[in-house]
């Protein structure tokens, strides 16, 4: 039975339509997403992407039957990898490469209430399969790829194309230097929609309380909390008390609004209490 705080929250009414396209608040989290996520252009990840280039350029050389200035491209690679272990030992994979993916199935709370009824039932009824099925339709995510050179196998795989080459297997070689570039190492961080969407929202209603527009910072609060609803309804962090914060969080500015005090603070607090929250449960960081 669902509790009382529950059904509160499945029949809470979408607020109106702030003054923000979808188009314009998918670009605002492009950006949000971009910087967060950008590869850091140190040396060790230039010198990866390089490496990479390198063996894309063996490839074509190998096919061209160009073997010794293959030979000599893989003995430039082999080095430039042992410079990378022997500078930092430790150091397991290096990020050359950023991907993103927008699965965004469910954008009310009554769409996620309904599939959350439909798995129940089915899971009621020893339908597991169809849960299943069901529950991969209750995504609303940002899912961000993460591709890494890793240090660990990518040197053995040079070492066996250069082998190869020896012996005249032109085409194992090849095949060998493929199967390396196809199997870099890829993290998966999946963060959800909603809470993107929230984050961005309450970024509008500072700038609108900026330009004195109170009502519109109100509306745009209100579409904060009814995403930020929606995830927890979906099951993005759930059970995690810092839902609960960053609600009383809102309630308090939205009162400030209302009276007419300081709000700078309020949304600096609140600012800090959702990047924290994104970034403890679904950035994959300081875990």
């Amino acid at each position: 039975m669902k509790t009382q705080e529950e059904t509160k929250k499945v029949q809470k009414q979408k607020p109106g339509k702030a003054n923000v396209t979808d188009k314009q608040l998918q670009s605002n989290i492009d950006q949000t997403m971009q910087k967060d996520f950008a590869v850091e252009q140190t040396e060790e990840v230039k010198k990866a992407i390089e490496i990479l280039n390198q063996t894309t350029k063996v490839i074509d050389l190998i096919k061209e039957n160009k073997n010794e200035e293959a030979k000599q491209e893989l003995a430039k690679i082999i080095g430039s990898l042992e410079i990378l272990i022997t500078k930092d030992p430790k150091l397991a994979v290096i990020p050359v490469d950023i991907r993103s993916q927008i699965v965004d199935a469910v954008v009310d709370i009554p769409t996620a209430q309904a599939i959350i009824e439909e798995v129940e039932e089915a899971v009621a009824e020893g339908y597991y399969q169809t849960a299943k099925d069901l529950l991969e339709g209750l995504t609303s995510a940002y899912i961000i790829y993460v591709y890494m050179l890793p240090l660990a196998t990518y040197p053995d795989a040079m070492k066996i194309a250069a082998a190869l080459l020896d012996e005249g297997k032109n085409e194992e070689a090849i095949s060998t230097l493929i199967t390396a570039l196809n199997t870099l190492a890829i993290d998966k961080i999946e963060i959800p929609l909603p809470v993107l969407r929230a984050e961005e929202f309450i970024k509008l209603a500072a700038v609108a309380m900026k330009e004195n527009k109170k009502e519109e910072a109100k509306l745009f609060l209100e579409n904060a909390e009814y995403q930020l609803e929606l995830a927890e309804i979906m099951g993005y962090g759930k059970k995690d008390k810092e839902y609960k914060e960053i609600y009383e969080a809102i309630k308090a500015l939205k009162k400030a609004i209302g009276e007419e005090n300081e709000t700078e603070s309020l949304f600096t607090e609140l600012s800090e209490k959702i990047k924290n929250f994104k970034e403890r449960l679904f950035f994959n960081r300081n875990k």
